[in-house]
């Protein structure tokens, strides 16, 4: 099913493939094999997709999102949650009300996320807010000017690492211009708890990291930092307690 110009799909089970290129409107709950939004799409039900999810365009979704996987490139708004059995991959702008559940969550776009995300593996090199839980197996984050000013509520895991890719100018004989050169990198915030079996991070802003090996790095400002068998600290970090559970 193809609409190209202006026109609405009906809810209900659909044995096949639906492209939306032009601007169009799904009325209620619909079950396919696959969506393509290339245009500007609304709809007012849930969306449940035996394969993909593919938006390119401008969508609006009142409801939630099912599939095997999620892709987004384009500006896709959801009010509910989303999830996806296998990949989501955001390098657009995902705008979320509640949560989101995957195998691997990979985003070098923006993400605001109303809840908590859930996923075997993370992968972030764009700029995220999430109100909630990240919690992965393995979760690796890279920062640098476009995604420093990111806040979530807490991350979860057993692999953590929080690192920052752009390292800025530094020359030791011209010092005001490293630090002019130098002046566009911030904080990655988190509200709450960074907890996990082994958590590096860099220019992260915390009340407490726990870990049973643990390293801060440069840029770090940390309240308390618990760990179980290892710590390193970075002469530049601030941490205001360390202590060995």
């Amino acid at each position: 099913m193809n609409v190209s110009g202006i026109g609405h799909i009906a809810a209900g089970e659909y044995d096949e493939k639906i492209s939306i290129s032009g601007s169009g409107k799904i009325d209620g709950n619909i079950r396919c094999v696959a969506l393509y939004c290339s245009g500007a799409v609304t709809s007012t039900g849930y969306i449940v997709c035996n394969e993909d999810i593919e938006v390119s365009g401008s969508c609006n979704f009142k409801k939630g999102l099912t599939a095997s996987s999620i892709t987004t490139s384009g500006n896709l708004s959801v009010n509910e949650d989303i999830n996806a059995s296998e990949t989501i991959v955001v390098s657009g702008t995902l705008s979320l009300g509640g949560s989101v559940k995957c195998s691997l969550l990979k985003c070098s776009g923006s993400m605001d996320i109303g809840k908590g995300a859930e996923a075997e593996e993370i992968h972030i090199s764009g700029k995220i807010k999430c109100a909630g839980l990240i919690n992965a197996e393995k979760v690796d984050i890279k920062l640098d000017s476009f995604n420093t000013e990111s806040t979530v509520g807490s991350i979860g895991g057993c692999d953590i690492k929080i690192h920052n890719e752009r390292k800025g100018y530094k020359n030791s004989r011209m010092p005001l211009l490293s630090k002019l050169m130098g002046a566009d990198r911030g904080f990655f915030t988190v509200n709450e708890l960074v907890e996990g079996d082994s958590v590096a991070v860099e220019y992260v802003k915390a009340p407490r990291v726990v870990g049973r090996v643990v390293a801060i790095g440069e840029g770090c400002v940390i309240d308390n930092v618990q760990y179980s068998e290892e710590i390193e600290i970075h002469p530049d970090a601030k941490v205001g307690l360390c202590e060995k559970i």
